[in-house]
């Protein structure tokens, strides 16, 4: 019976014992599930609040962008565009007036049945540079009539004057040589070596420095058209200091006195007189020189002065040797060594 007994509860430990295996198991699932879905919650809040501040981030630096690259670039375009208009508006007055100045110019010259003009802008000694011949005709009285010149090439062929020549046929070719007086007085032009050439195209006036004697012109200009063709020596007369006759319009600003109402030949009379109230006038036109106008004022030192030369005539031609600006019983003297006036007596 006993033995009955132990087998008995020999089988119920093996019906249970799988019941308490079962029960421990089940736990440990249950808590695995929770894991799992603790780590899913986080995994997941993880990635959502990666990908909100990826994406925020992404979405404020390509807006950050886009709109930093739309304002600058409608700055840039606005900012370029006004400076754009005021330098293209600035060029587009200055450019009319200059058009304006040299149309009126070249109008008038062909209204008066010429293919050039040319004009005597004044005396700028030997020794004057390009820079000096350019600062020259923008003080002078021609800056403010015919702006344009004050920016003109300028062709040196060597000399002491200074002039302007404007094309208005612009048909014509024009080429500038050396020319030079021959034993029978007729010129001869080097025509083997152009200092200047103007073929219709390109800037059509220019200044000329030339004239290295006060008998004859050093230098030649050369027109021609098809067929017709002609030739200029500019050049001062000797008898009124203007330029000689030719075939061209003489557009030169002559010395106006007409300010004080006295007529110009009083006022020439009054500054000869002055002049030659001086002992070195007198002991040159002792020696058989003479004074003659030039038809020019100059400004010296601030004043308005009447100018002179003083020279001989040779062959029908005046030969200017020395230079005397007078004003306000002040006389000076062109030193043509240094390149400037002197007071008179002064040293």
């Amino acid at each position: 019976m006993l033995k009955y007994n132990k087998y008995i509860m020999t089988l119920l430990m093996v019906l249970i014992m799988p019941a308490l295996v079962s029960g421990c198991v089940a736990k440990p699932s249950e808590d695995s599930n929770l894991t799992e879905d603790k780590t899913t919650a986080t995994t997941t809040e993880a990635t959502t609040e990666a990908t909100t501040e990826a994406t925020t981030e992404a979405t404020t630096e390509a807006t950050t962008e886009a709109t930093t690259e739309a304002t600058t670039e409608t700055t840039t375009e606005a900012t370029t565009e006004t400076t754009t208009e005021a330098a293209t508006e600035a060029t587009t007055e200055a450019t009319v007036q200059k058009d304006t100045d040299l149309s009126k110019l070249q109008n008038t010259i062909l209204d008066n049945k010429e293919s050039v003009g040319i004009a005597y802008i004044g005396y700028v000694g030997y020794e004057a540079d390009e820079e000096g011949i350019l600062n020259f005709v923008k003080d002078s009285q021609y800056a403010d009539k015919y702006d344009f010149l004050c920016g003109a090439p300028l062709v040196n062929v060597g000399g002491a004057e200074l002039y302007a020549v404007v094309i208005a046929d612009t048909k014509y070719s024009v080429s500038v040589y050396r020319a030079e007086i021959t034993d029978n007085g007729e010129y001869s032009v080097n025509t083997d070596n152009a200092l200047y050439n103007y073929n219709g195209n390109g800037v059509d006036y220019f200044l000329l420095r030339c004239n290295e004697s006060e008998i004859h012109s050093n230098v030649s200009l050369s027109f021609k058209k098809g067929n017709d063709s002609f030739s200029v020596f500019p050049m001062l007369s000797g008898m009124d200091g203007q330029l000689v006759d030719g075939k061209y319009y003489d557009f030169s600003m002559y010395t106006d006195y007409g300010d004080s109402g006295e007529s110009e030949d009083k006022n020439v009379a009054i500054a000869r007189e002055i002049l030659l109230e001086s002992q070195e006038v007198q002991y040159y036109i002792s020696m058989g020189m003479s004074v003659q106008y030039t038809g020019q004022i100059d400004e010296i030192e601030g004043r308005s002065c009447w100018i002179f030369a003083l020279g001989t005539d040779r062959d029908d031609q005046f030969v200017r040797e020395r230079y005397y600006g007078v004003c306000d019983n002040l006389i000076y003297y062109y030193d043509s060594l240094n390149d400037k006036w002197e007071v008179l007596g002064k040293g």
